[in-house]
């Protein structure tokens, strides 16, 4: 199965952890990255007061259910010593499964596809370089047409960084 991960961080180097997480998922058991977007530096949301994050969204292939590749992206943000102070802090690592091919579930701890990803620029302007075909199976919304839906000062926040694709 195909699934979309989200990944994000403002604390320490961001854009060694967002590297160092890739290849920690690559290295997970029953799955493969097949598609990594930039480096987008972007503002936060929901708590402004803390040092913009910096994102990127991956697609991998794997034969994890969607709940134990949850769990292991779970870990990895304890490896990187992710700490929940509040909703929208600041925080080392975000791991957040998007999506898994057409799946929906409204499970506690993972609904699929995740209720605010079609919400966010900072997911959709990076899903959009590398799954801009992909339609979210809760709305049937393409990632064009759910960016289209986001306010054009929201998208003037998401910057491009210079610095090449994570590898």
């Amino acid at each position: 199965m195909q699934a979309i991960i989200a990944l994000g961080a403002n604390l320490g180097d961001p854009c060694a952890t967002l590297q160092q997480a890739v290849n920690e998922i690559q290295a997970l058991d029953n799955v493969q990255v097949t598609a990594v977007s930039s480096l987008y530096r972007t503002k936060p949301v929901g708590y402004a007061d803390q040092d913009d994050f910096i994102n990127a969204v991956i697609t991998v292939d794997t034969t994890l259910p969607p709940l134990e590749l949850y769990h292991h992206l779970a870990a990895l943000e304890q490896k990187h010593h992710r700490v929940r102070l509040f909703k929208n802090g600041p925080r080392t690592l975000d791991l957040d499964v998007i999506a898994c091919e057409q799946l929906q579930s409204n499970d506690p701890t993972l609904t699929l596809p995740h209720p605010r990803a079609q919400e966010r620029a900072f997911v959709l302007v990076p899903l959009a370089e590398i799954a801009p075909d992909f339609v979210f199976p809760d709305s049937g919304l393409s990632v064009a047409a759910a960016l289209d839906r986001i306010s054009e000062a929201d998208k003037a926040d998401i910057v491009k960084l210079s610095s090449p694709a994570l590898q």
